[in-house]
């Protein structure tokens, strides 16, 4: 996942409720080939900032600012919810278009943002389910089970069940802190629920089953600790966002099973009352055709939403992004998440310390 994002990410917290510090200052047209003085139109994008927001620059920002030498586009952070929302309750919306994670831009967010014009962005050119009414895919992200393969040399672990196994397979077991980070559906699936049945989630079948391993269990609260917990050998396992599990490969005896994976992704939504809406869905529609798409994958280990992108990425990259495993994905249901985590996250911290 994203250095903000996940399966669920890093922005998927933010938008869901965490605060961050806004003011960052804009990236005039001039970042984009020095044209800004000969803009006639404008567009503001928020990002999270950071290495995503790069990515998104080389793969999508600048090819479309030098196809539209006479647009002012302007980069603003951070692309919380929260301040989304405060500016269109304000009537003062100062930005067009944002990225954001999974927590927002479902139907009951309808009342801060427009409906996405699918006569300018072609729905027919994204996979299924990345086209919904207030919000449109940009990206696949994953949270996946790595293991260290100098731990479990004669059988690797295949899926949750061996995760949970500690007999079979011993050591301890990376976990993120974050209740609707994907643990409970883990935990589930272990103890035999079918996929198609996790939801609603039985909370008290699920904490019972981490009874099992709570000895084992280390929690992590970042990307960089979970990354850190299985390079260096401490845990043995550990389900980690996409992002970091591919880079601690490269740095450690370290392999990825993608069978029952969570999935997650970016996403972009218009706030209410845009002032460049129009700029915006052009925009769009361009970010998600299938080049910079395709040029996206180069940046970040997150799969395309588009459909030639995702059968045209560089061979390179084919078997390890999460849109060459779609058949075993673990689809996480965030409008149960958005109305119940609050009660279950105080079941869970509860447990936590019992």
């Amino acid at each position: 996942m994203k250095e903000k994002s996940m399966a669920i990410s890093r922005r998927a917290l933010l938008v869901y409720g965490g605060k961050v510090a806004a003011g960052a200052a804009l990236l005039s047209g001039t970042d984009f080939g020095g044209i800004a003085h000969a803009a006639s139109r404008s567009l503001t994008i928020a990002t999270s900032g950071g290495s995503f927001e790069q990515a998104l620059k080389k793969a999508m920002f600048e090819p479309y600012q030098k196809a539209n030498p006479d647009l002012a586009l302007q980069l603003d952070t951070p692309d919380d919810a929260a301040r989304l929302k405060a500016m269109v309750e304000a009537g003062n919306v100062t930005v067009d278009l944002s990225s954001t994670g999974d927590f927002f831009g479902l139907d009951e967010d309808g009342q801060w943002l427009e409906p996405i014009d699918y006569s300018v962005v072609d729905k027919t050119m994204l996979l299924p389910g990345y086209a919904m009414k207030y919000r449109v895919g940009n990206d696949i992200e994953n949270t996946i089970i790595c293991y260290r393969k100098d731990k479990f040399s004669s059988a690797a672990p295949e899926g949750f069940k061996d995760f949970f196994d500690t007999t079979k397979f011993p050591g301890k077991r990376a976990v993120w802190k974050f209740v609707a980070g994907g643990i409970l559906e883990a935990a589930l699936i272990a103890d035999g629920v079918a996929v198609k049945d996790l939801y609603p989630i039985d909370v008290e079948r699920a904490l019972k089953k981490l009874d099992s391993v709570k000895a084992d269990l280390i929690w992590w609260d970042s990307g960089a600790q979970a990354q850190q917990l299985i390079t260096s050998g401490e845990a043995a396992m550990g389900i980690l966002w996409g992002s970091r599990a591919f880079p601690a490969m490269d740095n450690a005896p370290v392999g990825v099973v993608w069978k029952e994976w969570l999935s997650g992704g970016g996403w972009f939504v218009v706030p209410k009352g845009a002032p460049n809406k129009a700029e915006a869905f052009k925009a769009l529609a361009f970010f998600l055709s299938e080049k910079p798409q395709i040029a996206l994958t180069k940046y970040l280990p997150y799969g395309p939403v588009n459909v030639a992108a995702a059968k045209n990425v560089d061979a390179k990259y084919k078997g390890n992004l999460p849109t060459d495993h779609l058949d075993t994905r673990v689809s996480i249901d965030y409008s149960w998440w958005i109305k119940n985590q609050a009660a279950v996250d105080t079941r869970f911290q509860e447990w936590l310390l019992g």
